[in-house]
């Protein structure tokens, strides 16, 4: 597998199973990425207004890859998450591979919990209400 196609697969299915678990969770009061505070707090309140921030989170990669010239007739020269891979074609091919570990972070923010939502509208809320008959629940 190339390894941008890995990348790219990994972070979808990340993507995908947190907003499918969002779905399937939103009645049971369990939170899939929470809002975070401006504080940096990592308690998570329900219903604060002060809980709109989206989180940044660092996927981690640490692969091996192969870095492969194949001299056959294209002469194509690649990057691969190592695998094992046998040909049965009947094909000659003379491969020069070499191994690497190769180690980085994407970041990313996913989807927001229904509870950023809320938080959002209800700290605009309290933004619009005019000082004077501003009170705090």
């Amino acid at each position: 597998m190339e390894l941008k196609e890995f990348i790219s697969e990994t972070i979808a299915a990340i993507v995908d199973a947190t907003s499918e678990l969002q779905k399937k969770y939103a009645t049971d009061d369990i939170v899939l990425n929470p809002p975070a505070a401006q504080s940096g707090s990592d308690v998570f309140q329900a219903g604060s207004r002060n809980y709109t921030m989206r989180r940044v989170l660092n996927i981690a990669f640490d692969v091996a890859v192969t870095a492969s010239s194949e001299l056959s007739g294209g002469g194509k020269a690649m990057i691969k998450v190592l695998s094992v891979e046998i040909g049965g074609d009947g094909a000659k091919s003379v491969m020069a591979e070499q191994v690497s570990r190769v180690t980085f972070n994407v970041p990313i923010t996913l989807k927001p919990s229904r509870h950023e939502e809320k938080n959002i509208a209800k700290r605009d809320e309290v933004d619009q209400t005019p000082p004077e008959t501003y009170s705090d629940p």
